[in-house]
């Protein structure tokens, strides 16, 4: 509260203040694909074009002249390799994505031509597509870990592990034994053994129905818009459980190990376009998957302040972070003590407008944090080095056997941490466990904070089709 009270008069002061941005940082979650548990997994043509509708909104913001958010000194039509920096891991879905974001972000642009000796002007294929490079990162490579820092990470794992056998999680599994059931005969017989059928499951049991619902008959049949609102109250809790019980005081919390590597991307991405005076990664664009934005939530204080930050993020969200600066000079770069982050969340491509939050518990008025403020929380929740991931980790990836002395002597803060579930989370689950199915609906997301949808009452196909 004091720290808020501190930079009120700052916020008072900028307020009518002209802004400028000098770059962004977007964290980006897939589209909608086929069902994650029969590899390989694609991305739908549906999903294709909720990221290239993301990448059009985006353009919008930071490209588009017009813009009061256009960042300064960008090229707004043409694709500029030094301005751009786009990474994702090498995993079709992601990649795929990437890629379908981009187009939205720069366009075909058939004005861009080269002319030849004898006078003719050649333009690129496909009405003058624009090629923005786009960085993947295979799974063996130490880079990986900054965009999935929970894979090949035995500490998450056992952490994650543990909270499935907490009581009040095996009460829920319990509970909800019958609700999961009644889908058996109908649609997951020969698909999903019958003993699998159950809480435990809860993410890829919804994620079956829910990426089958808009194209089989059956399941549109067999699962009503109430029960579908119940399988994603579940996957939420599950999942939440899982990667985002955690918070900004439990960063040595293995369960927050993917929102840590990706804090420390971000303040990399962040840092280049300091140190480059605006000129270098003016837009950087990462690629990811829920359970890091779910991590990210807990650590930054998100889910403390919002229920849009404690269940899954809809397809195709994103996160950005701009580095702004109020009232300086647009013709040199300011200075470190005159820049200032603002943070925006959009929750997918149907959701409306990015919408501001403040992070790290710094209330309404933090919204736009200064730059050193920024650093400093950042710093504290972040890992900062490959070494410090794999002693964390106790993995024993490839890239990290230089490091095997130091993952010998892991400390507390990596898989010898045996915490419980987090307050919040183990409250609602252990309340839970003692209601009745048909209770479960109207109160799981009162208890897990979970907001299905801005609007209630959309039909169920529409709503599958948009998580």
């Amino acid at each position: 509260m004091l720290y808020t009270l501190a930079i009120l008069p700052i916020f008072a002061s900028i307020a009518a203040t002209q802004e400028t941005v000098h770059g962004a940082v977007i964290f980006s979650r897939h589209g909608a694909r086929t069902w994650k548990s029969d590899p390989p997994t694609r991305l739908l043509n549906y999903g294709q074009n909720q990221l290239y509708q993301s990448g059009q909104y985006w353009r919008e913001r930071y490209l588009n002249a017009t813009s009061a958010h256009q960042i300064s000194g960008i090229n707004e039509d043409v694709y500029t390799a030094k301005q751009l920096y786009a990474s994702s891991p090498d995993q079709p879905v992601l990649v795929t994505s990437g890629q379908a974001f981009l187009q939205g972000l720069y366009p075909p642009n058939s004005s861009i031509t080269e002319k030849l000796t004898d006078g003719k002007n050649v333009e690129a294929p496909l009405s003058g597509f624009q090629y923005a490079q786009l960085h993947t990162v295979s799974d063996d490579s130490s880079e990986s870990l900054w965009l999935k820092g929970d894979d090949s990470c035995p500490a998450y794992e056992n952490a994650a592990g543990r909270s499935l056998k907490n009581s009040s999680y095996k009460d829920l599994q319990k509970s909800t034994k019958d609700f999961y059931m009644k889908f058996y005969d109908s649609i997951f017989a020969g698909v999903v053994p019958e003993s699998q059928v159950n809480y435990n499951n809860a993410y890829s049991l919804f994620d079956y129905i829910n990426v089958g619902l808009p194209y089989n008959e059956t399941i549109d049949k067999a699962v009503s818009s109430s029960d579908l609102k119940q399988l994603r109250i579940l996957a939420d809790s599950h999942e939440f459980s899982q990667s985002g019980a955690v918070d900004m005081s439990d960063s040595f919390n293995p369960l927050a190990v993917s929102g840590r590597t990706l804090s420390r991307k971000i303040m990399n991405q962040m840092d280049t376009v300091i140190s480059s005076a605006g000129q270098k990664h003016k837009i950087s664009l990462l690629m990811g998957s829920y359970d890091t934005f779910l991590a990210f939530f807990g650590l930054s204080g998100l889910s403390a302040i919002s229920d849009d930050f404690t269940g899954l993020p809809n397809y195709a969200a994103t996160m950005a972070f701009e580095l702004i600066s109020f009232g300086v000079s647009t013709e040199v770069f300011p200075n470190e003590k005159d820049l200032f982050v603002r943070f925006l969340f959009r929750n997918g491509t149907e959701s409306g407008g990015a919408i501001e939050y403040p992070l790290f518990g710094t209330g309404r008025e933090g919204a736009v944090l200064p730059w050193y403020k920024f650093q400093e929380k950042m710093n504290e929740i972040s890992i900062k080095s490959t070494a410090e991931w794999c002693s964390f980790c106790n993995s024993d990836a490839q890239f990290c056997q230089v490091f095997n002395t130091n993952v010998a002597a892991a400390s507390t803060a990596g898989h010898h941490w045996t915490g419980p579930l987090s307050p919040a989370v183990a409250g609602g689950v252990g309340a839970l466990s003692a209601l009745s199915f048909f209770g479960l609906a109207l109160i799981g997301a009162a208890m897990f904070g979970i907001r299905l949808r801005k609007s209630p009452a959309v039909p169920a196909k529409e709503y599958a089709e948009s998580v």
